[in-house]
């Protein structure tokens, strides 16, 4: 009866890792972006761009920085932004760095305590009107891409005339 027993429990526990296997197996979320410019048409200056990510967070920790936002051509960049006119989840950016198109944007420190939930979290970045960027001259539909870590996203917005 006993040798029963210890076969059952075996198989239970070799169940259990089988069934765990192909979810540990899995790849993560992708992450998502959306981007928005406010006012929207063509040649507007100075705009707020609006960009959202969302991806994976520990307790809504958004994960060392920086996100590196790289704005199409066509777009007016100023050459200097200052970190208040940049927004990360509604707070001034800690820095902010710009490099032809690439706007390299840091993200606050780890929180010296931290949860162990991890979820699906938004990162919201606002390059408000003080950043002085501008629509592109020409309607039409343009790509920001957004890199935070190693993974690239990108989003379109419009332009109308």
């Amino acid at each position: 009866m006993i040798g029963r027993l210890r076969r059952i429990a075996a198989a239970g526990l070799l169940a259990g890792f089988t069934s765990v296997a192909p979810a540990a197996a899995q790849t993560a979320p992708a992450q998502t972006a959306a981007v928005q410019v406010s006012p929207a048409q063509a040649g507007a200056r100075p705009v707020a761009l609006t960009l959202r990510l969302g991806y994976e967070m520990q307790c809504g920790y958004p994960g060392p920085g920086p996100v590196v936002v790289q704005l199409p051509a066509a777009e007016m960049v100023p050459a200097r932004i200052a970190r208040t006119a940049v927004l990360v989840n509604g707070k001034s950016a800690p820095g902010v760095q710009v490099t032809g198109r690439a706007v390299m944007v840091a993200l606050p420190p780890r929180p010296q305590v931290m949860c162990d939930v991890i979820g699906p979290g938004t990162l919201t970045v606002v390059f408000t009107r003080a950043a002085g960027l501008g629509n592109p001259s020409r309607a039409g539909n343009y790509t920001v891409t957004a890199t935070r870590g190693t993974t690239p996203v990108r989003a379109r917005f419009t332009v109308q005339s």
